[in-house]
């Protein structure tokens, strides 16, 4: 796990020797601080931070550093090495010199030292840092020369169909299929080697690659054996640093952009979106040269069947109507889906790149269950499946091993389906991402995300739109002195830095005089209107004993009274002792309380208060705000667009689902005024199999028909995980009961030891072995042949590989989702 970082501190043992040497990221893309809509204009800034930092600090703003920013109006393409070159000189000093430091902790000076581990950036950005071109034939810099990738006859356009059996196991059966891929074709190679520094700086040699210095940056003259042995432009300034030979891992390939590309090819070919779908006339023609698949070749007249991948109009319809009214999450998940469904041009529009991370991997993996073939919905939810693996929070070797076992045959299941002309480089780079992961750690740090929200801020920093990098650069410096002088006001001073976010709990725990369990103390903040409700008898004995049984501190006396309880009656069964401790334990410990002077036992305060038992009128609320989550009672969201009520209970035998149904503040009566949160819930059968169950792509399902079949509605807040149910989009199966289950990671919380409970989502990945079948593919309905008109449109690829530019100040990545990437 993490072998670039293991080998480069096995490399360099004196620079890892020092704990105190910092470890850098870099990242840089190009952005236009007029907006889309006005003059032509890129400007890039040159970002830089620190990986020594918790978990909870690495990658927000207040450590994301403006080091150089390269001005506009004019992109600077190849010759961007010419303003990186002083920060390359000040890495250089810092590797060789360092600088004297402070180190307030233990009070001395010490000669500090940094490396540069890696670039960030996007695809075409990426050429810009490496010197290898991301364009053409040979654009993935992971295979270089060895790429099987060809040029489409028709399209126009290079394609990566049928790259990846040389990835399978040397037995696969898809090694040998004449069919279902390439026509005739059977592939004996082996995955392309890997690339050390070594042998990069020896291709540098033998093609006569130049630095930027020497070559002049833009305009030059190609090098000899460019696009058909190499794609190098020019040498990187980055080779000037003395251990960038030694990265196993130097630039990163961006799974943010990755993910986005990938999305929209699938979404536009599945509903058919003119001009952006990847089935035309023209990918027709070269499906018919390349592949035996008869039945999507385009006739004489222009015209081709309809092939499965497709939504049908119907279904179609029953999708967006999905989208529009069931597809809810909880409160700043993801944007309002309902708004981005266009009905007229039958699209989705106005996604964010967040949403399209969202509706990959949450809601692929089991939305076109109904609406397509199975042999379609399963390569399509394998793709969504293994994108969410990827980006957990929790990685282990054993599932990223998983993972790179399974891209090859997922990408292999989809070349089955889809035509040539779907597989662009951005469709091939996956294969890629399971090993960066195993070389770098989690995405979370080398992605793209926290750089373009980044972006978006200094976009905001321009107040003169005549002097746009003087605007930038005069009010950064100003905003990192702000941020480092924060730290030194009193954690009771608010700074911009500790603004409390929208549902933020209050981060403060009751406090009392006294010496109270933990129960009582629960950080959280009930919000809305509040109101006394009166409990029945049964409700309140019920609130009492689950209070009392899920008191560590009573635990002890629990234990005493199951001991009493075996001695009394011999052989009692285990169900039967459950049950008599839901009756009688707290009467019991009340006696054993009160009558505890006759035996000299003094027991404290808060014991005494807590077995009298509570009040029988508690206080409700709509709404509860803790650890990262906000809970919603069911009633009150039934016209939002947001589901904020569903909750899960972790045992380590059985997970509890079950909905919010009233959230209520009970109180003890008593000098200390015991208080604590409970939820009313209504809980769905935990039997697996009957109630619940989890497919083959990781999504666990609820039947929402069966409930849990004892009287058990209440937990303690603090128990409780959110979770978010998404109903199918049914076109066959109308009244199938079983729904689909989201886990809902929390908010500006990071897993630690600081916490009593581990707070992201487990890794949960696919099977050991995606399913591989050799069977042919029908590609067309087997009912009545369904004929249309091709579109001719085609994106053809241009000479330029610079000739699209993001725009990464956008307000897609606006402040209100700073936190959303960290959702999942």
């Amino acid at each position: 796990m993490f072998e670039a970082w293991k080998h480069f501190r096995y490399t360099y043992p004196d620079f890892a020797r020092e704990i105190r040497n910092v470890y850098l990221g870099l990242s840089t893309d190009g952005f236009n601080p007029f907006g889309k809509g006005g003059r032509k204009y890129s400007l890039w800034p040159v970002i830089v931070t620190p990986y020594n930092l918790p978990p909870a600090l690495c990658m927000k703003r207040e450590f994301l550093f403006l080091t150089i920013l390269v001005p506009g109006p004019n992109h600077p393409r190849r010759a961007l090495d010419v303003f990186l070159k002083p920060l390359i000189s000040e890495l250089r000093m810092l590797w060789y010199e360092g600088v004297r430091v402070y180190d307030v902790s233990l009070k001395n000076n010490f000669t500090m030292r940094a490396v540069l581990m890696w670039t960030i950036s996007d695809f075409p950005a990426y050429g810009m840092l490496s010197g290898w071109t991301t364009h053409g034939r040979l654009s993935c810099p992971h295979c270089q020369d060895n790429s099987d990738a060809f040029w489409l006859q028709n399209g126009r356009k290079s394609s990566w169909f049928d790259c990846h059996r040389r990835f399978l196991p040397s037995n696969h059966p898809y090694r040998r299929n004449k069919r279902l891929f390439t026509r005739n074709k059977v592939i004996n190679d082996g995955p392309p080697p890997s690339y050390d520094g070594t042998y990069i700086l020896e291709q540098f040699s033998d093609f006569y690659v130049l630095e930027t210095r020497d070559c002049g940056g833009n305009g030059h003259d190609r090098i000899d054996g460019y696009g058909t042995a190499h794609n190098w432009h020019k040498k990187s300034i980055f080779w000037e640093l003395p251990y960038w030979k030694d990265h196993l891992l130097r630039h990163n390939l961006d799974v943010m952009h990755i993910e986005k590309n990938f999305f929209e090819n699938i979404i536009n070919t599945v509903l058919n979106v003119a001009g952006k779908t990847k089935d035309n006339l023209k990918s027709r023609l070269d499906l018919q040269q390349l592949c035996g698949r008869e039945e999507l070749y385009a006739m004489e007249n222009g015209t081709g069947q309809v092939p499965i991948f497709r939504l049908l109009p119907s279904r179609k319809a029953a999708f967006f109507e999905w989208l529009q009214k069931s597809a809810k999450f909880p409160d700043g998940y993801v944007s309002n889906l309902s708004n981005c469904v266009d009905e007229t041009s039958g699209r989705l529009s106005g996604l964010k790149s967040h949403d399209c991370h969202v509706i990959m991997e949450r809601l692929f993996p089991f939305v076109f269950d109904e609406l397509l073939p199975k042999n379609v919905h399963e390569p399509i939810a394998a793709i969504g499946a293994f994108f969410r693996d990827l980006c957990s929070r929790s990685l282990t070797e054993s599932g990223l091993h998983t993972l790179q076992q399974n891209i090859p045959v997922i990408l292999c299941n989809l070349e089955k389906i889809f035509p040539p002309s779907f597989f662009d480089v951005m469709e091939h780079l996956p294969i890629h991402l399971p090993r960066e992961a195993v070389l770098g750690g989690p995405v979370q740090y080398r992605w793209m995300y926290p750089f373009e929200r980044y972006m978006f801020h200094l976009k905001k920093k321009v107040k003169n739109m005549s002097k746009v990098e003087g605007s930038i650069v005069a009010q950064s410096p100003n905003e990192e002195i702000t941020n480092f002088s924060a730290y030194y006001f009193a954690p009771t001073v608010q700074t911009k830095a500790r603004k409390p976010g929208r549902y933020d709990d209050g981060g403060e725990r009751p406090t009392y005089h006294t010496y109270v369990p933990s129960i009582f103390q629960e950080i959280g903040r009930l919000s809305g209107k509040r109101k006394g409700v009166w409990l029945t008898e049964q409700e309140v004995n019920h609130i009492h004993c689950y209070i009392i049984r899920n008191c560590e501190d009573v635990f002890p006396y629990e234990s005493i009274f199951a001991d009493q309880l075996r001695a009394e009656h011999e052989g009692i069964s285990d169900e039967y002792l459950e049950e008599l401790k839901q009756s009688m334990f707290p009467s019991w410990l009340k006696y054993y309380v009160i009558s505890g002077d006759s035996r000299g036992q003094r027991f404290p305060t808060w014991f005494a208060e807590l077995v009298e038992g509570p009040l029988l009128q508690v206080v409700s609320s709509p709404m509860y705000c803790t650890r990262g989550h906000v809970f919603r009672r069911k009633s009150t969201t039934r016209l939002r667009k947001t589901m904020n009520y569903g909750v899960v209970v972790k045992t380590p035998t059985v997970d509890y689902y079950g909905e919010i149904i009233d959230i209520i503040e009970v109180e003890y009566p008593g000098l200390l005024n015991l208080k604590c949160i409970m939820f009313r819930c209504e809980w769905y059968d935990p039997t697996y199999g009957q109630g619940m169950k989890v497919t083959k792509f990781g999504v666990t399902q609820i039947n929402s028909s069966r409930r849990l079949g004892k009287y058990d509605p209440f937990i303690l807040a603090s128990q409780a995980d959110q979770v978010c149910y998404l109903p199918y989009p049914r076109v066959v199966n109308i009244n199938d009961p079983w729904i689909s289950v989201t886990q809902i990671n929390p908010r500006s919380r990071v897993a630690g030891s600081i916490y009593d409970e581990p707070l992201q989502q487990p890794f949960a990945s696919m099977p050991t072995e995606t399913q591989a079948s050799t069977s042919r593919v029908p590609l067309v309905s087997t009912g009545e042949v369904q004929v249309e008109d091709l579109p001719i449109e085609a994106d053809e690829e241009g000479s330029d590989e610079f000739a699209e530019l993001s725009d990464s100040g956008d307000s897609e990545y606006s402040s209100d989702s700073v936190d959303s990437a960290n959702v999942l």
